[in-house]
């Protein structure tokens, strides 16, 4: 098979002693995923002076690729459209030319500034990842069929059934107050970070009646049990949780504030062993650190010194295809790959590099240039990826996002 056009021959022949620092994307099938790509390119073509290369299999785009620069290359015909990217992806070193600095992208994932260049100087051999929002036994669930995420998908849609009933917060629509809502529950996030603080409003709290004042902008009426904004309406109600512990079977702990299944489990929150279980059956390696900060797959920089690393995790991503045990994914023969190189210790790139936002998480918010991600950790990202949401104009952050981009 011919992996490239005539026209990267030509491209690699003529510089063959240049080392360039290329851009690359992934992207082939349906068109949601190619609208994604040809709304993120326009930014990065903004930001960068580099070039920017498009890896696809052309033969399964839904509709064309809109860029000048394209490698195509045909998929196995077995494999369906997510598997195609995924070989293409973990294959990339077999279809770019060698001799230069690659940084892959999601095609999710937006450049924020000009900054964006210096992410090349960030390499360290063999490879370059930046860690994912996550840890391994949150990710395993969705690595491998182990049922977990089943289970407690099925919790959660317990809890949408009997909150949609007895949450009176669930009625709000309008988008002012739904606002002044994540404005309040921002502050309260921040509130818990901070002891000294929690525990004077909480005194405070005792001794206000009717009317407990937060600050100028939030007052709880202790009556009418609920918050209302500074121009006295209603942004968010008192939930009575014995209710939804009888309508759901879950259990609420009001000292930690986390619903519970019957094993006490978090529902919103992923923890298992499976997927290092899994590792350690099909390819023998074991994982000593259950809770690894593993790598995400949307950022990651290689070169000629990379081959090794980008081998092995291909053969393992391409073994697990038919293995109903595992799912159709990269992250969990990465994780794999990683422990069998030694690299579980190797640098990964800050997270300005790759800032994954988190629709879900509400103290994740602009200030100023940075974007907190915690109470006491923010950064001033390069590029920001947007797993979930994407295009979400009705998400606050989505829209300084853009505004910022365009900038």
């Amino acid at each position: 098979m011919n992996h490239f056009p005539t026209f990267f021959l030509q491209l690699s022949a003529k510089f063959d002693n240049m080392q360039k620092n290329v851009f690359i994307f992934v992207v082939c099938g349906a068109k949601e995923h190619l609208d994604t790509l040809h709304f993120s390119l326009p930014y990065l073509k903004k930001k960068t002076s580099n070039e920017i290369w498009v890896l696809t299999d052309a033969s399964r785009n839904e509709i064309p690729v809109q860029h000048d620069k394209i490698i195509d290359v045909k998929t196995p015909e077995e494999f369906d459209n997510h598997q195609a990217s995924i070989f293409l992806k973990t294959g990339i070193y077999k279809f770019v030319p060698k001799g230069n600095k690659y940084c892959y992208l999601d095609t999710d994932i937006i450049a924020v500034n000009r900054k964006v260049d210096g992410i090349f100087d960030e390499y360290v051999a063999p490879i370059t990842f930046a860690p994912d929002h996550c840890i391994l036994p949150q990710f395993s669930a969705f690595a491998v069929n182990c049922g977990c995420e089943k289970r407690l998908k099925e919790d959660q849609r317990r809890f949408e059934e009997a909150s949609l009933k007895y949450d009176r917060n669930r009625q709000i629509t309008d988008k002012e107050i739904l606002q002044s809502q994540k404005q309040l529950q921002d502050y309260f996030t921040a509130l818990k970070s901070d002891k000294w603080r929690k525990y004077k409003t909480a005194f405070r709290f005792l001794f206000s009646f009717p009317i407990f004042r937060l600050n100028k902008e939030f007052s709880y009426d202790r009556r009418k049990k609920c918050w209302k904004n500074a121009k006295g309406e209603i942004i968010l109600y008192d939930v009575k949780p014995q209710l939804i512990e009888k309508a759901s079977g879950l259990k609420y702990n009001r000292y930690s504030q986390k619903w519970t299944n019957q094993y006490k489990e978090n529902i919103w929150v992923y923890y298992c062993s499976h997927l290092q279980e899994a590792i350690e059956e099909k390819f023998g390696i074991s994982i000593s650190d259950s809770k690894f900060q593993h790598w995400n797959g949307g950022v990651f920089l290689f070169d000629d010194q990379s081959e090794a690393f980008l081998s092995a995790w291909f053969e393992k991503t391409m073994s697990i295809f038919k293995d109903k045990k595992w799912r159709t994914r990269d992250q969990g023969t990465l994780i794999a790959t990683v422990w069998e190189f030694g690299l579980q210790n190797h640098p990964m790139l800050s997270k300005k590099w790759n800032l994954i936002a988190d629709y879900y998480k509400p103290i994740m918010r602009w200030e100023g240039d940075r974007v907190q991600i915690d109470w006491d950790e923010s950064y001033e990202p390069n590029f920001v990826h947007v797993y979930h949401h994407f295009g979400d104009e009705s998400w606050e952050f989505w829209r300084e996002l853009i505004k910022r981009a365009n900038a």
